[in-house]
């Protein structure tokens, strides 16, 4: 008699903490970390977060992290284990990737999703979770083909023709994922780049081909919304520096690339960018101005640019 209720008291124990386990996973997916006043930082879900960028002329890449995917398994084998059904809102649906040009969620532009379910469409190899920007924007459509004298419809990965990503332009990426219902179970906010993510210029050593971007500059246009008034020097060497006179030879401004105050994922490119003020800090009239930039060897190139109202 003993013994069986040794045996019975065993396996109330284990169910019961496996029913912890349950509750506990489900806890940690419904909570984000401290939020942007405690840290500064967008709050994001725990170890669900945007890594490894890879940054290149045009193109955006970056990862994260299967988490998700690995707990919401965790939850649905425990639930199996104790002799309970699975429902939709606990089974991993899949990734929707977003891109925007301002920090505000509400603005961003849905580039790819990616459904488990959807042997076609779930690209990824292993626990490995890239997207690379454009090469990884495409939808899944069913195509229609000819074989011999009959036609069918398959499911194809189709390229779409979205805009950007462009060197010097901004941009925010968020990932949010769903259950096997479709139900939206995360916030773009809770995975999220909180700085913005530049496409980088060529690097050049040849300083005869350093440019402006946009020049003339007009006052009045909106050439980069989600980082205000400037001009890009583009196409760089590795390390020089830049210096702004007026027409006058007044010096107006020393910029040094690169940056020490730009942050860019650890990636900086052949591109520096000016916020159109002077060392005094104040905003610079229109007119013509002078640039020369001089490399580590000490090799100067001159050009100039136009500011407009």
């Amino acid at each position: 008699m003993s013994e069986e209720r040794k045996d019975c008291s065993s396996f109330c124990l284990s169910r019961l903490i496996l029913l912890f386990l349950v509750i506990s996973t489900l806890v940690q997916l419904s909570s984000t970390s401290m939020t942007i006043a405690q840290t500064g930082i967008a709050p994001v879900h725990p170890e669900f977060i945007l890594s490894s960028f890879i940054i290149d002329d045009r193109k955006i890449a970056f990862s994260w992290s299967d988490t998700v995917e690995r707990r919401l398994a965790q939850v649905g084998d425990s639930l199996q284990e104790l002799g309970q059904p699975i429902p939709g809102s606990l089974k991993f649906g899949g990734y929707k990737v977003w891109r925007g040009e301002v920090s505000d969620t509400s603005k961003m532009t849905l580039l790819r999703e990616f459904v488990l379910a959807d042997s076609v469409g779930w690209t990824f190899v292993g626990r490995s979770r890239q997207f690379v920007d454009p090469d990884s924007i495409i939808e899944i459509r069913l195509v229609k083909v000819k074989i011999g004298y009959d036609s069918v419809y398959v499911r194809m990965r189709i390229n779409l023709d979205l805009p950007g990503p462009y060197d010097g332009t901004g941009y925010f990426y968020s990932i949010t994922y769903f259950d096997s219902t479709g139900t939206q179970r995360s916030k773009k906010s809770d995975c999220f780049t909180f700085f913005p993510v530049h496409a980088v210029a060529l690097q050049d050593r040849k300083l005869d081909r350093v440019w402006v971007v946009p020049n003339p500059y007009h006052g009045s246009a909106s050439w980069d919304v989600s980082e205000g008034r400037r001009i890009q020097f583009v196409n760089l060497p590795t390390r020089c520096k830049v210096s702004i006179f007026t027409v006058a030879g007044d010096l107006v401004r020393v910029l040094h690339h690169p940056d020490p105050n730009y942050y860019n994922y650890g990636t900086y490119g052949g591109a520096l960018n000016w916020n159109l003020k002077t060392e005094n800090g104040r905003d610079v009239v229109p007119g013509v101005y002078i640039f020369y930039v001089e490399g580590e060897g000490g090799e100067v190139y001159d050009g100039h640019f136009v500011i407009i109202r």
